[in-house]
C-alpha cells in the first residue's frame, strides 16, 4: 500500500475509540506550554490548532486566555473536544485541514501536537502561511514514545510481543525516529519560504505505565489498531503482563518530545 494510502487510514483510527484516547494518552510536559508563552500564547492571542483530539492542549491555549480555533478531523473526537471545552472561547471545526473553511485568518499562533505527520507536510505548511499573520508563530511537537537514548528495560518484553504479532513494526534501535530527524522536520517546516526557523527542543521526560495505562496507551495506536479482534486482545494483554511483571508492577517509559518553532516571515506571500 502506498504511504499515502496508509497515511489516510490509519489517521481516521483514532476516532474509533475517543474514550479511550482521552483517558490513556499522557500529557505533555510542562516545557511545551513554556515555550507556547514565548511564542504568542497569551490574553487575547488568536490560535489556530490542528488535530486537537479530545482537548488536552486545547485546555492549556483557552485557561492562557486564548481564542481558539480547532480543526479536528474525526467527528467523535470533534464532538468530544465540543463537551470538554463547553462554556470556553473555542470554535471546533470538523473536517480534514487542508480542505475544511477555516473561520477568520490572521492567527498569531498555530500549534500541532502530534499531528502533523498525518498531514500532507508541504500543503499543510503552504495553507498555515495564509492563516497565520506575517510576524506570527507556528509550533509544532511531537512525543517519541521511547527514548532511544534512554532504552527501557520493559521493552525487552515489549520487542518479543512485536516480534510474534507485529513484526513488520519493530522499531530499528540504530534508526533515528522521524520527529528527532531536525534537518528533515526543519526542512518541512520551512519549505515554501514562508516561515523561518526558530527554535528546536528535544525535552526528555518520564512516564510512569501501569498495565491498564499501558494496554490503553497502545490501543490508541493505529498499528495495533489494525489487528483483528482476537490478535489485538492478545498483543494488549501481553502489553499489560509485560508491565505488571516490572518491580511494583509498574513501568518507568522515558519520552522525547521534539519540540520545532518557527516563524512567519513578514516578507513572504502565501
Amino acid at each position: 500500500m502506498a504511504n499515502d494510502e496508509l497515511r489516510l487510514r490509519r489517521r481516521g483510527s483514532f476516532d474509533e475509540d475517543p474514550d479511550n484516547y482521552q483517558e490513556a494518552r499522557p500529557a505533555y510536559p510542562e516545557r511545551v506550554y513554556q515555550v507556547l508563552a514565548e511564542s504568542g500564547l497569551r490574553p487575547g492571542a488568536r490560535v489556530l490548532e490542528i488535530g486537537p483530539g479530545t482537548g488536552q492542549v486545547t485546555g492549556h491555549l483557552v485557561a492562557a486566555g486564548a481564542q481558539v480555533v480547532a480543526v479536528e478531523l474525526g467527528g467523535g473526537l470533534a464532538a468530544r473536544l465540543r463537551r470538554n471545552l463547553a462554556g470556553r472561547d473555542v470554535i471546533v471545526v470538523e473536517g480534514d485541514f487542508a480542505t475544511v473553511g477555516v473561520p477568520g485568518g490572521g492567527f498569531d499562533l498555530a500549534v500541532c501536537a502530534t499531528s502533523l505527520h498525518w498531514l500532507d507536510a508541504e500543503v499543510a505548511v503552504r495553507r498555515l502561511a495564509g492563516l497565520v499573520r506575517p510576524g506570527g508563530w507556528l509550533a509544532v511537537w511531537w512525543t517519541v514514545f521511547g527514548d532511544p537514548d534512554r532504552p527501557s528495560p520493559w521493552r525487552i518484553g515489549l520487542d518479543v510481543l512485536y516480534r510474534r504479532w507485529l513484526p513488520g513494526q519493530l522499531r530499528d534501535p540504530a534508526e533515528v525516529p522521524a520527529p528527532m530527524r531536525v534537518a528533515e522536520r526543519s526542512a518541512e517546516l520551512e519549505t515554501g519560504g514562508w516561515f523561518r526557523l526558530v527554535g528546536v527542543e528535544m525535552i526528555r521526560w518520564e512516564h510512569l505505565l501501569t498495565p491498564q495505562g499501558a494496554r490503553g496507551l497502545w490501543g490508541t495506536f493505529p498499528n495495533v489498531r489494525e489487528l483483528d479482534a482476537d490478535r489485538r486482545e492478545a498483543f494488549l494483554g501481553g502489553v499489560a503482563e509485560v508491565v505488571a511483571g516490572q518491580p511494583g508492577g509498574v513501568a518507568v517509559e522515558h519520552y522525547v518530545t521534539a519540540l520545532y518553532t518557527v516563524r512567519r516571515r513578514p516578507d513572504a506571500a502565501p
